[in-house]
């Protein structure tokens, strides 16, 4: 049996109040739709195509919808924003799903992040039993305000689903809706085409009037519960901050079981693709997002942010690192302050310490640079230490150059290396130099102005300062001109 999947996303949006789509609404550092996406994903072998019906714009921006496997996701245009059925149809109708070998479409909600796996599972396990059975999902809520009703006869079975606007009070009062999630014969699709009316009150035509489609047709349907949290969507700020807040504790929860410990999980933000090993400890204030990958026993300190980064075993973070596309070895340091921007490669037992930027640059093996420094396009051996002040001249105001820097090096403070420029083994740069060529190995480089010492010129220059301070206070002195 192969499912293809189908993410509804053409809807506007509007009440979020925001020029960003509702479905590129970020979520723990992931757009809202990458959620369902990445749930379909993981049916695995199970999955055929996934279709996303989107607006004729498309989306304003990249989704993030990505899988290592390197499937794409197929877009399929909704012409006329009809409502959910014209959407489902655009899917049944379009040559990869028509022309497939799916037997199936499943149909989720592109704004519903709370989708799991488990409830994924149960609905192919039933279209096994039941092949030409359309199944729903459904949930009890004790404010059903809002949602469609599920409305069944006396024998406990599915006669329709009643949208609010059309329910009667008494119909209201179901506390049984529909969860918006539905797994789709092929057949019945292709049974339905131009099939479905629109409503008369909203103009609209809804998947829900499929249920009373295939009731006339002699089709069968069966529902599945769910969790209510599982079939929330967001239509609000609010209510993305409340998804949020669900997701944050699921997946924190997931790490602590699996031997991490988090502080404050209330007050720690990782993201669905963060993994992260045992005895690591977290502090709180701290954002993990994208593919970021944390080895076991680390230390992450106070407001860490980190971006697809690769941190090793037994790697402390100290507080306020920040770090995007980065790769931090085992047993390195970073921190407090230190900022790792992308192609930043920190070797095992590495220093980079308080207040230092790196930008595409390989630090060898136990080398330390620990204070107040600007390493960029720069390549450094093994035991190198690099003072504080020092700063790479990668830019010329056209192009970027490469400084290499061997190992076991020792660059004194404030040294600046202007590009390109080789430093070999073992060699000594005294402080406060300007590097402009190759320093051989096991060379010593001194550079710097002659100095100069002017007897009583200390005295000279206070003494004049203090002039200008008095001429500056009797021309700032009020006048009594004009006054008796």
């Amino acid at each position: 049996m192969i499912i293809d999947g189908a993410i509804l996303a053409a809807g506007l949006g509007t009440r979020m109040a925001s020029p960003i789509p509702k479905v590129e609404s970020a979520v723990l550092g992931e757009s809202l739709i990458s959620y369902p996406w990445r749930a379909l994903l993981s049916l695995g072998p199970r999955l055929g195509n996934i279709h996303i019906v989107v607006r004729p714009e498309g989306f304003s921006g990249n989704p993030g919808l990505d899988d290592p496997s390197g499937r794409e996701p197929i877009l399929v245009v909704q012409p006329v924003m009809d409502g959910t059925w014209g959407a489902v149809e655009a899917v049944a109708t379009h040559p990869s799903f028509h022309s497939g070998k799916s037997t199936h479409l499943l149909v989720v909600n592109g704004d519903g992040p709370l989708l799991d796996l488990p409830l994924l599972e149960r609905f192919v396990e039933s279209a096994k039993e039941s092949p030409a059975t359309l199944l729903l999902a459904t949930s009890e809520l004790s404010d059903p305000s809002g949602y469609g009703r599920i409305i069944r006869s006396r024998s406990g079975e599915v006669v329709d689903i009643r949208e609010e606007s059309r329910a009667s009070e008494e119909e209201k009062k179901i506390s049984e809706v529909n969860a918006g999630i539905y797994l789709l014969p092929k057949s019945i699709l292709q049974s339905a085409v131009s099939r479905i009316p629109s409503d008369p009150v909203k103009n609209e035509r809804f998947l829900t009037t499929l249920v009373s489609h295939v009731l006339r047709e002699g089709g069968q349907i069966r529902t599945l519960p769910m969790a209510p949290e599982c079939i929330l969507s967001v239509n609000t700020q609010e209510e993305l901050s409340e998804v949020t807040a669900l997701l944050r504790d699921r997946i924190n929860r997931g790490h602590m079981e699996r031997g991490v410990t988090l502080w404050d999980p209330t007050r720690t933000d990782i993201g669905p693709r963060v993994t992260i090993g045992p005895g690591t400890v977290v502090l709180p204030q701290t954002v993990l997002e994208g593919k970021t990958r944390i080895g076991h026993s680390c230390r992450i300190g106070l407001g860490v942010h980190l971006t697809d980064t690769i941190v090793g075993n037994n790697v402390t973070l100290r507080d306020y690192v920040v770090s995007s596309a980065s790769i931090l070895r085992d047993g390195s340091v970073a921190g407090p302050f230190a900022h790792l921007r992308p192609g930043t490669d920190l070797g095992e037992g590495a220093h980079l310490g308080n207040f230092v930027e790196t930008k595409a640059v390989v630090l060898g093996a136990k080398s330390k640079v620990n204070h107040l420094s600007y390493l960029g396009d720069a390549e450094v051996g093994e035991r190198t230490n690099i003072g504080a002040g020092t700063i790479t001249c990668n830019y010329d105001g056209y192009e970027k150059f490469r400084t290499t820097i061997g190992s076991d090096v020792f660059i004194g403070s404030d040294t600046q290396i202007v590009a390109p420029v080789r430093v070999g083994d073992r060699s000594v740069i005294a402080a406060g130099s300007t590097v402009v060529s190759d320093v051989p190995e096991d060379g010593l480089l001194i550079s710097r102005s002659t100095q100069e010492i002017r007897p009583e010129g200390g005295t000279r220059y206070h003494r004049r300062r203090k002039d200008r301070e008095k001429g500056k206070s009797r021309s700032k002195a009020p006048t009594n001109k004009g006054q008796e």
